[in-house]
């Protein structure tokens, strides 16, 4: 059976998707076209084939990796093939640098080698100067980050000396650079260079391999191993270098690092232009008192200096008498207190509660009694009364009225004469006594040969 084209592309597409699907591809990035829709159009490839790719809009959104041609990466996605022109295409989720998983487990690797050594340790950490007065700079001597960190240096605090050593903050050997000039500074003296309160290790942002020398092991050792305070300002807020974690102080950015060693210097002005006020009313205070006292005793209105100092001596006895007075009160008002505790505990002493719980009990066991011999009284009221029913209903008062029970030989009662033949023996039951009987129809003797005179019996 034929098969349209379209049929046939939609076979292979559920082919390709259903044996090839979800992959992770490695290569470098062909042309590279990002469209007005959002979507990202661009080519694979390595020295001997071609995949056309495509990120849609949201995952190049949230793509924290830029892709230019020449760039080695490494694609995650689905195989797939393009309907509209019946093209294998790769669908692309998610992009990650080429090389970036060997680097990660040797950043994680030396991160847990130094945590274990302590390197890490708060304890081992020191403390940064709160109001320093030179600060040492290693970094780039070119690019926006110095230019930022000096700014923010002239806006808070003026008065602080900086001093830059610069170094290559990026490629090969670089690490050699900063971990040398961390030591040269933590030894200034021997190297020529002024001393400093602490040091600041600074860059950009960038790829985890742009800031790589940061995440070297000769970096972290000159860090920890430095006398002066050393705070780490490397990358972004979202960055992470071994530097950071070794570094006294973690900044998130350079130009924040400047604002966490320095302080803020037109909040600081302003402060001490308000002590300043004060001292000056205070000072003010103190001088027309001393003035007024000084004139008081230029016109002689005190025969003596004592004069001055009496109404002072006599405000103090005042005091002394007011706090004698108030600490009375206030101990008067905790033995009070006191007083009020031992007595709530004594009434929640133990032998207190077993106290009112035996007399509880005892109570209870009174009102048992009572309410026992109640129930028995009228228990036995009722047990007589219906003992005196029984009795009366019994067959022995029924004889005592004059009844008799006739019973046969097998000693069934007796109800009916023309059920017993003749000569039959019967036992008849009176009030008082028992007898036996003979069935006689014309009133014969008894069988004991006592005389009767029965009307028929």
């Amino acid at each position: 059976m034929a098969l349209s084209v379209s049929e046939l592309v939609a076979e292979l597409r559920r082919a390709v998707e259903g044996q090839v699907g979800d992959q992770v591809v490695v290569g470098e990035v062909g042309s590279c076209k990002p469209a007005s829709s959002g979507h990202v159009y661009f080519t694979i490839k390595d020295e001997r084939a071609q995949l056309d790719c495509v990120m849609y809009k949201f995952q190049a959104a949230a793509s924290r990796v830029v892709l230019r041609e020449g760039m080695k990466v490494e694609l995650f996605g689905k195989a797939t093939v393009y309907e509209g022109r019946g093209r294998l295409q790769f669908t692309v989720t998610r992009v990650r640098e080429a090389g970036l998983g060997e680097l990660q487990a040797r950043f994680e690797a030396l991160k847990r080698k130094l945590a274990a050594e302590g390197l890490f340790d708060a304890e081992g950490k020191l403390e940064l100067p709160p109001f320093p007065k030179s600060v040492g700079l290693i970094t780039s001597a070119t690019g926006a980050v110095i230019q930022d960190m000096r700014h923010v240096f002239e806006r808070r605090a003026p008065w602080i000396k900086v001093f830059l050593l610069p170094v290559q903050v990026q490629g090969a050997g670089a690490e050699h650079g900063i971990a040398s000039a961390v030591r040269a500074w933590g030894r200034f003296d021997e190297f020529g260079l002024p001393p400093v309160d602490l040091l600041i290790v600074a860059r950009g942002g960038g790829s985890l391999e742009d800031m790589w020398c940061f995440n070297e092991e000769v970096v972290a050792r000159a860090i920890a191993e430095c006398p002066v305070p050393v705070v780490s300002a490397v990358g972004h807020e979202t960055d992470f270098t071994i530097a950071d974690f070794v570094a006294d102080l973690r900044a998130p950015t350079p130009t924040a690092a400047v604002e966490l060693v320095t302080p803020d210097g037109p909040a600081l002005d302003a402060w001490l232009e308000d002590c300043g006020e004060r001292v000056k009313r205070r000072l003010y205070q103190v001088w027309e008192r001393a003035d007024l006292m000084l004139g008081l005793l230029v016109q002689r209105k005190f025969k003596s200096p004592l004069d001055v100092l009496n109404p002072f001596i006599q405000r103090l006895d005042d005091l002394e008498y007011e706090w004698e007075d108030a600490w009375q009160k206030r101990l008067q008002s905790g033995y009070d207190w006191l007083d009020r505790m031992e007595l709530e505990l004594k009434a929640r002493h133990p032998k207190q509660f077993c106290r009112m719980m035996g007399e509880r009990l005892d109570g209870l066991e009174v009102r048992l009694k009572s309410a026992a011999a109640q129930r028995f009284a009228v228990a036995s009221g009722a047990l007589e009364l219906l003992a005196a029913q029984v009795e009366a209903r019994s067959p022995q008062e029924t004889l005592k009225r004059g009844y008799a029970l006739v019973q046969g030989e097998d000693g069934r009662l007796v109800r009916d004469a023309e059920q017993v033949p003749e000569g039959t023996r019967l036992r008849v039951s009176l009030a008082r006594g028992k007898m036996s009987v003979v069935r006689r129809e014309d009133g014969g003797e008894a069988a004991d040969g006592e005389e009767l005179q029965p009307d028929g019996v």
